[in-house]
């Protein structure tokens, strides 16, 4: 991608990155115990699987929209305070879990509205007190500013995403399905007990695992073929059509591949280490992380080959 080399994009984009590890690190945290529990339909957290990813997501685009402009901000050093924030941030999690805690001890979200109401402000305030830890209050207030139309654009854009990926998650069972073929074979290469009960229990030895929407890299796959059109239409001047076109295909069997991989080893830690560790890792964001190197890896090492030359 065409970027501004500047030593403040620089910076900016290491503080991009680090936002988007303490976010999922955050979300590792809270987000596999809420799964767990009757918090995530009886008292609406269920809403927050998505508006996570709508935030991943945010971040990829606005770097995209305004990559040639980040130079022209300067960032701010780092003061005691960026760690105050982020400090405050880990230190209101367990505060969240006894709020959270005692949210369960009720029927539901009406029985108790300010108890629900004050642990739904804090699953939010946790992530956004990152923010200003990142990148300091100062910088924010002058990144609106500056940023105003690429700010609007992204939630429009973030938006319209967050409908139509509830569209295509209607389509996880067909590639759960391919999946779980694909994971059957591979574990029967190495291990002499492996079942599948339908629809999609996967048992390997005494593990079993349910191959589901979690397993399917749908929301991955989506997210890429969204960032790569993205990405088509604002350099569609400066790429090769054809090739443009024709890496689109392996490039996403690239993507299907690195979740076989990714299911395959959760599966595998199950198996030979902690049943708890794999289905704590299946519903974090930590797939997510896979999925940033790929696209950075993929686009740092493709791009120029897909240029006109």
């Amino acid at each position: 991608m065409i970027i501004s080399k500047t030593k403040e994009t620089r910076r900016l984009l290491y503080k991009l990155l680090s936002f988007i590890l303490l976010f999922v690190l955050i979300s590792g945290l809270i987000g596999p115990w809420v799964i767990s529990k009757r918090l995530l339909y009886d008292f609406g957290f269920f809403i927050y699987g998505n508006l996570g990813k709508m935030v991943l997501f945010s971040v990829f685009l606005f770097f995209l929209l305004a990559r040639n402009k980040l130079g022209t901000i300067t960032n701010e050093k780092y003061r005691i305070t960026n760690i105050l924030y982020i400090a405050a941030s880990f230190l209101l999690v367990p505060i969240f879990f006894y709020f959270a805690q005692d949210l369960l001890s009720q029927t539901s979200f009406s029985t108790n509205i300010l108890l629900s109401f004050l642990t739904h402000l804090l699953i939010i305030t946790i992530p956004m007190l990152l923010l200003p830890g990142v990148f300091g209050l100062t910088f924010i207030k002058k990144f609106i500013i500056q940023f105003k139309i690429e700010i609007a654009t992204c939630i429009g854009i973030s938006l319209l995403y967050d409908y139509l990926i509830f569209q295509v998650w209607k389509l996880w069972p067909y590639l759960s399905s391919f999946i779980l073929l694909i994971e059957e074979f591979l574990f029967r290469l190495s291990f002499p007990l492996v079942v599948v009960t339908p629809p999609n229990i996967l048992t390997v030895q005494t593990f079993s695992v349910a191959v589901a929407e979690a397993c399917s890299g749908l929301d991955s796959l989506f997210l890429f073929s969204t960032l790569y059109i993205i990405i088509a239409i604002l350099d569609w001047n400066v790429f090769n059509k054809k090739k443009l076109i024709l890496m689109f295909i392996p490039v996403s069997l690239g993507l299907i591949a690195v979740n076989i991989l990714r299911v395959y080893l959760l599966i595998l830690i199950g198996v030979m280490i902690s049943p708890k560790l794999t289905l704590t890792l299946f519903h974090t964001y930590a797939g997510m992380i896979l999925f940033i190197l790929y696209f950075i890896l993929f686009w740092k090492v493709s791009y120029k080959w897909i240029k006109k030359k």
